[in-house]
């Protein structure tokens, strides 16, 4: 199968990734061709290891807003694509001018939604959602329910998976401190998992990359030290040295998290979870994920202690099911599906 998996204009897919998105399209996409699928993502730059081929149509923009004549330009540079070279077309970012310039192209496609239902998104994808040719798709129970609602629909899901080769698991013995991973801004929360480990008096290293300068200089920077660690923003092999020595990931955010895919790293790694409700998918019932409705940090401590008791090979069974192979499984089967449907389709209307 020939497939185009679409980011956007200036996206990096070299680590130390922006966003756990940038992960996934790269996962995804090697597992691809792993699998024996030629795979064409359209980004700015990748590694130069990368299994799939780099496609960029457009000029780079800096603009973290595109303004009307930048997304003009961009849809001309993606009207340019020969998409009669692929079978499938994939969306994966929030850039609904290049979907809607993409229906013209007469091609399967297909957009996951990794991020909530928020009223930006919903303005944008409601009339999109009305094509024949575009095929949403949820990451998650709580993602589906949200979009469900959202666009009156019943859209697939199929859960994120990760490459757990990539993630090593910890020995029992290695405990030296708490781990926090994720954007540092305030729905992130990493405040929180600072007065958790001040409290307890355990150290605590942050890795991140600061998208809220204001909070970082705020919340984290007062509170750094010998104990309470900022660590920079890491590459992957980077964070999972950082696991192997770490007691608890502490998950912390208060908004809505889609999927919750550094805490799934960090439960391959061996680490168990330890944070509030809407920082990991709520279908996540497991030992290893100890969590609470509450968003205080003073109620994480209980858990963060109850979490000593918990090996590193139960962390990494529960992550195990959630893996890459499994989610590219997935996702090739609901290809063929819509293939088959649109040729279905075709067929009708040919005959009448």
């Amino acid at each position: 199968m020939n497939i185009l998996l679409v980011s956007g204009p200036g996206i990096t897919l070299k680590e130390p990734y922006n966003s756990g998105i940038e992960a996934f399209i790269v996962s995804f996409a090697n597992q691809l061709v792993d699998e024996g699928h030629t795979v064409d993502v359209i980004a700015h730059e990748a590694e130069a290891s990368a299994k799939f081929t780099l496609v960029n149509p457009f000029t780079v923009s800096n603009k973290a807003e595109p303004d009307f004549f930048t997304c003009f330009k961009e849809k001309l540079q993606f009207k340019k694509l020969d998409a009669d070279l692929y079978d499938v077309i994939h969306y994966n970012m929030f850039y609904p001018h290049l979907l809607e310039a993409g229906l013209h192209f007469n091609k399967t496609s297909l957009l996951t939604l990794h991020s909530p239902a928020d009223e930006k998104r919903i303005s944008a994808y409601k009339e999109l959602s009305r094509q024949k040719d575009v095929t949403f798709v949820a990451i998650s129970e709580r993602v589906k329910r949200q979009w469900d609602q959202a666009l009156e629909t019943d859209m697939p899901l199929i859960n994120n998976g990760i490459n757990v080769d990539l993630w090593p698991t910890k020995s029992s013995e290695d405990r030296a401190y708490l781990l926090w991973s994720a954007r540092i801004n305030e729905e992130k929360n990493v405040a929180a998992a600072i007065c958790v480990a001040k409290y307890m008096q355990l150290p605590l290293k942050i890795a991140g990359r600061i998208v809220d300068q204001y909070y970082f200089d705020e919340q984290v920077k007062p509170q750094l030290n010998d104990q309470i660690q900022y660590v920079g923003h890491v590459t992957q092999h980077e964070l999972s040295s950082l696991a192997k020595k770490a007691s608890a990931y502490l998950a912390t955010a208060t908004w809505q998290e889609p999927f919750g895919l550094a805490a799934l790293e960090m439960l391959a790694s061996g680490l168990p979870v330890v944070g509030f409700n809407t920082a990991v998918p709520p279908d996540w019932v497991h030992e290893s994920v100890l969590t609470t409705a509450s968003l205080r940090w003073q109620d994480l401590v209980e858990l963060v202690k109850k979490s000593n008791a918990i090996s590193p090979g139960t962390c990494k069974e529960f992550a195990s099911n959630m893996n890459i192979q499994n989610m590219t499984l997935n996702y090739v089967k609901l290809y063929k599906e819509v293939l088959s449907q649109k040729c279905i389709v075709e067929k009708a209307t040919a005959e009448i």
